[in-house]
């Protein structure tokens, strides 16, 4: 898994910068106004020494540059965790840590000293030796304008400011095109010749103090010493001269499960021998950790609500790779089989041909940021097997389509506008309730783990998915389940599940993922009627039958929800709009005697409302599959294809986007 990171570490490296690694590029509102983009301003904040006050002039505002301006004033990542501020350059929602890189944070922090900021601080404990310079003396002259500052700092906070000349960035006045890039530090101080603004890049000592704190010591660096004798590089396999232990600086990195504390990869390891066994090269390290940010930045997806990196496998010896095209093809791929999406998003770029990794490993994760926690792996996806899955959830969506009595084209839709969906695994998401109480248990995840390593899926799972699901509709528990979406009318919910599983257990069926069901063979004696002989809408549903694979004892119970569709029918056109006959079945599924019990109480609802007529033929071919002596079907099973037989639809009853 790391031959990936590593070489798309080195790719990346050969058009980076000595500062790249510890700069953040801004994440502006991706808007546009009229047609045009909005544009990104840097605003300086001044801090004027002589006046000993904050300006923000207008005639010091410059046009942001999305690939330079970062690198230009410096905009270095937030650390976290018990790092001091250090930053003299910030996103505009980010002015908190100016106020603490230059003024500190006063009593809310016992470890900081309220008299002074943080980056004099930074200095004073780790780096003494830049004490005496510029740098040093600048900071401590900047607290000569605290009060200013803190006064428009606090008035931006608040809803309505007392004095509206002392504000901050709200002082600042941008047109409906424009938005705030980037909120660099200045200086003027005539002592020093500084007569007009001066950023601390410019600033002696300021530069050394990045190298000090973020080139020697980081994640990519280490104060190691080279060693004359080579050594093996545990991540690469090769010896090198230049190796030592795997030091990670960075909490939100894939190389964190990697690490000396938990040592969730190194169980095996000798304590004694751990720093030999557990070394890496001081440049793999850093193609890692740029390979690291890439992936986690660029080559995410979210698999059964849980954020997944994707991570390609390569063969090790191929240097020929495009692993940046591929991966932008490998998340488009993902998200097309992963994500929610509308017909209109899927894109053309799904069909270039370009390198593709041989195989493929999905790494689940926690993290807000400042900390990184595996908590799924998907491993050794193959290739094939995945563009396979994709065109199967494709073609599987096209095949619903065409089966009449489905309705695929509204099941496939959303929102008040109905827009068409794609059938993919988030759909799938949704039929698999995930309980808000029960995060650690997500048996989706679980499910689709299962379907990418290609392991076989036990078929009364599923139905136990699915019962779930329909008492969740039933009974409006939608507060209890994150992922299950919301309907105002239970027949609709119970029509679009009944339909996606058919649709899911078609897929499964393709790759043979799923248990084969156990065959009730019909009673003997029994003579089934030619299919030429039989009526345009029987033989629909020996069409349905035949693409669905029904056997006899689920056409049984289909035809059983036929009947329940007819009585339901009929109390809705009386008035009884919940349709109290729904209240018969059992929900947590339908055992024989369930069955039977449902059976007569059809019977008796047929008569009551004359529906002898409607019902006779479904009832007769219930009872000629129906083989109480020999019933077999588990409960959960029985509910759903009694369901099936609920949402089919028939074309004489009204339109057809209404439910029977």
């Amino acid at each position: 898994m790391l031959d990936s990171p590593i070489k798309l570490g080195a790719e990346i490296s050969r058009y980076m910068g000595e500062w790249d690694d510890i700069l953040d590029k801004p994440s502006l509102e991706n808007k546009k106004t009229n047609g045009e983009e909005i544009k990104g301003f840097i605003i300086p904040i001044v801090f004027n020494l002589d006046k000993h006050a904050v300006e923000i002039d207008p005639r010091n505002f410059l046009e942001y540059d999305p690939e330079k301006s970062f690198r230009e004033y410096f905009n270095v990542k937030i650390q976290g965790g018990n790092n001091k501020a250090v930053y003299t350059c910030v996103e505009r929602k980010k002015l908190e840590q100016i106020r603490k890189t230059f003024f500190g944070i006063g009593q809310k922090d016992e470890d900081s000293d309220a008299s002074k900021g943080q980056f004099m601080e930074a200095i004073e404990k780790d780096f003494p030796e830049l004490i005496s310079t510029v740098l040093y003396e600048v900071l401590q002259e900047i607290l000569s304008v605290r009060e200013d500052f803190e006064e428009r700092y606090a008035n931006d906070a608040k809803k309505i400011p007392e004095d509206g000349d002392k504000l901050l960035l709200k002082s600042v006045t941008l047109d409906a095109k424009s938005q705030i890039a980037l909120v660099p530090v200045a200086v003027i101080w005539s002592e020093k010749g500084w007569d007009s603004p001066v950023f601390f890049r410019d600033i002696p000592g300021y530069l050394d103090f990045l190298r000090l704190k973020f080139l020697k010591n980081s994640s990519v660096g280490g104060e190691r010493e080279p060693d004359p004798s080579e050594r093996l590089c545990y991540a690469s396999g090769k010896m090198s001269a230049d190796v030592g232990l795997v030091e990670v600086a960075n909490r939100y990195s894939l190389n964190k499960m990697f690490v000396t504390t938990t040592r969730n990869y190194a169980s095996a390891f000798n304590a004694a021998d751990f720093q030999k066994n557990y070394q890496v090269d001081r440049n793999v390290l850093l193609h890692l950790e740029r390979g690291s940010k890439y992936l986690l930045e660029n080559v995410k997806t979210r698999i059964a609500g849980v954020d997944h990196c994707i991570i390609p496998q390569v063969f090790s010896k191929d240097t020929s790779v495009e692993l940046e095209r591929t991966l932008k093809r490998l998340q488009s791929q993902s998200d097309l089989l992963f994500q929610f999406k509308k017909f209109q998003d899927i894109t053309e770029d799904l069909q270039d041909e370009v390198f593709f990794p041989y195989w493929i490993t999905f790494l689940g994760f926690e993290s807000d940021g400042n900390f990184f926690k595996t908590i799924s792996i998907i491993k050794d996806v193959s290739r094939t097997y995945f563009e396979s899955l994709i065109v199967a959830f494709g073609e599987t969506n096209q095949w619903m389509k065409e089966i009449p009595g489905v309705n695929w084209n509204d099941v496939m839709t959303i929102g008040k506008d109905r827009q068409p969906i794609v059938f993919n695994l988030f759909t799938v998401y949704g039929l698999i309730p995930h309980r808000k109480d029960k995060e650690k248990k997500n048996e989706a995840l679980n499910l689709f783990r299962q379907i990418l390593e290609k392991r076989p899926i036990e078929r009364q799972k599923l139905f136990a998915y699915f019962k779930e699901l329909v008492l969740c509709h039933k009974y409006g528990r939608y507060t209890s389940y994150a992922n299950v979406r919301k309907y105002e009318h239970f027949d609709f919910a119970v029509r679009d599940s009944v339909f996606q599983y058919l649709a899911f257990i078609h897929v499964l069926n393709r790759f043979k993922l799923i248990t084969p069901m156990e065959e009730i063979k019909l009673q003997e004696g029994v003579e089934l009627t030619p299919i030429e002989e039989l009526s345009d809408y029987q033989q629909r549903i020996e069409g349905f039958f035949d693409r669905m694979k029904y056997t006899d004892a689920q056409k049984a119970l289909f035809y059983l929800g036929r009947v329940l569709n007819s009585v339901a029918y009929k109390q809705a056109d009386k008035g009884y709009k919940a349709k109290p006959v729904l209240n018969k079945l059992n929900y947590n599924g339908m055992d024989k005697d369930d069955i039977v019990r449902l059976r007569k109480e059809l019977a008796e609802k047929t008569q009551q409302y004359n529906l002898h007529k409607t019902t006779e033929y479904n009832f007769s071919w219930f009872t000629r599959y129906f083989d109480y002596n020999n019933w077999s079907m588990k409960p959960e099973e029985a509910l759903f294809f009694i369901l099936s037989g609920y949402s089919y639809f028939d074309p004489t009853k009204k339109k057809d986007s209404e439910i029977n």
